[in-house]
């Protein structure tokens, strides 16, 4: 997933005045602290089955946090087979997006924008490519394997090596070394969506559809309240008490402090997986001449782990660039304690050498990518939620009636219908009593070819770590 908006058009956005309403309920069967895309579906899943919900969010409007910054990547790449077949189950959404949503929205329909994506082949990115390999063989899904000659060809790529990757300070930055990229791995179903916020207004809209859904915006939770030893609602910053026998976290990078509400004594906590923020700056750069970057071009999103980039088209005939977190830049990562401290106007929010570092790189394969320069520089700095090991928590708690849908940013936009109904039905199992920590539900995969199930031990709150890249590519 990664961010989407400049800092101009987010600032823009996070000054929007509240269009908060009060709550038409004391009570709900649910309620939902968050209204980012994956809040928003778990809201349309809930509400279309009989549940009253209510979402709870600090912003003026639904995917205004780390939803909006979201660079809306849809791909099934991923180094573990469940997060392989979780995330098409998820692209089927997007694919067929009006259907799902089921009632027009007057704000308009996000759409997917198919371009396929490439991983380039290297040194780099070969055990990662290998897992991802071995998952699509086992489902079915289509791969290409292109070679330098094709990928030279569309893209005008320099397909010398430079891994592993260095910081441009470091005056070795940009030396070709080993045996040039032979080629890459082009996996045909994949795409984005250009406007994540509007993703999830659709689903707002999806959700209030029903009757039964209601949104209150510009309200922060303080308090998690309890009562007979589970959770029985929430308190927020402006007086307002609600109440609901099921409280469920998705409050994206403000996700580890909604839990320490909920376990006010950490010795309740029984979490192996946390989650923390951390920021990340995503740059925008004009496409270079002689290819086209607009939609139906020769562009599309390439992971590129030789360089320690992605990127992807952007509207406008745009780059958008992103890091997939090398060793190199590992000391210079920011986890905020406050993840607002990463917007426009606070203390975080500048763009720094990681933007730079992230331009370079692309030239690197590019090289001849316009440069940016201290007038006409383009980007956004928003904070992740992240897991030790990058893959999400969709789980119930050690609290009777809070659950959490966390870890969720970064690479898990692709995923939010499916993760709305795996919520749902997570949900539904441990309140008519199955201990899903003896009895892991088999989650029905219901929209793709290949059909099965996959355990939620996998989104498991007390899994052992898994094997994955260590990055935001999961």
């Amino acid at each position: 997933m990664m961010w989407r908006l400049t800092q101009t058009a987010s600032r823009a956005a996070r000054q929007l005045s509240s269009t908060s309403s009060a709550p038409s309920r004391a009570s709900y069967d649910a309620i939902i602290i968050g209204a980012g895309v994956i809040g928003a579906s778990v809201a349309t899943e809930l509400s279309r089955h009989g549940w009253r919900t209510l979402n709870v969010d600090k912003l003026a409007r639904a995917g205004q946090g780390s939803t909006g910054y979201s660079s809306g990547v849809c791909r099934m790449m991923y180094s573990i087979p469940d997060s392989v077949k979780f995330a098409w189950e998820g692209y089927t959404y997007y694919d067929d997006w009006e259907a799902h949503i089921g009632v027009q929205d007057p704000n308009g329909m996000a759409s997917l924008r198919r371009c396929g994506a490439l991983v380039l082949r290297s040194a780099a990115s070969e055990s990662f490519l290998q897992k991802v390999l071995q998952s699509y063989d086992a489902v079915g899904l289509e791969y290409e394997l292109w070679d330098a000659a094709q990928i030279e060809r569309r893209l005008k790529f320099d397909l010398s090596s430079y891994a592993p990757q260095r910081r441009i300070d470091d005056e070795s930055f940009g030396e070709a070394v080993g045996p040039p990229i032979a080629g890459g791995v082009y996996f045909p179903l994949a795409g984005y969506v250009s406007d994540p916020m509007l993703a999830a207004r659709n689903l707002q809209t999806a959700a209030e559809a029903t009757g039964r859904a209601e949104f209150a915006f510009g309200r922060t939770v303080t308090e998690i309240i309890r009562r007979s030893g589970r959770v029985s609602g929430i308190k927020c910053a402006d007086g307002l008490e609600v109440h609901a026998p099921v409280v469920v976290n998705v409050a994206g990078p403000h996700s580890s402090h909604v839990t320490n509400m909920a376990f006010p004594d950490p010795k309740e906590n029984d979490m192996t997986v946390f989650t923390r923020a951390m920021r990340q700056e995503v740059s925008y750069v004009q496409a270079p001449p002689e290819v086209n970057w607009d939609e139906g071009g020769e562009g599309l999103v390439c992971t590129d782990m030789d360089a320690a980039i992605y990127f992807r088209p952007e509207v406008g005939g745009k780059i958008l660039v992103g890091n997939v977190e090398p060793a190199c830049d590992e000391p210079f990562h920011v986890y905020p304690r406050d993840p607002e401290a990463v917007y426009p106007g606070n203390e975080l929010s500048g763009l720094t050498e990681q933007w730079t570092n992230q331009v370079y790189r692309a030239a690197l394969r590019m090289p001849t990518l316009p440069l940016p320069d201290s007038s006409n520089s383009q980007g956004c700095v928003a904070c992740y939620d992240v897991t030790q090991d990058w893959v999400p928590v969709y789980d119930k708690s050690a609290l009777p009636g809070y659950y959490m849908a966390i870890g969720t940013s970064g690479n898990q936009f692709k995923c939010a219908g499916v993760a709305g109904r795996l919520m749902r039905e997570l949900i539904e199992a441990s309140e008519s009593g199955r201990d899903l920590d003896t009895h892991p539900l088999d989650f029905e995969l219901q929209r793709i070819p290949c059909g099965g199930t996959i355990s939620s031990a996998t989104f498991s709150r007390r899994r052992a770590l898994l094997e994955t890249s260590g990055s935001v590519l999961g």
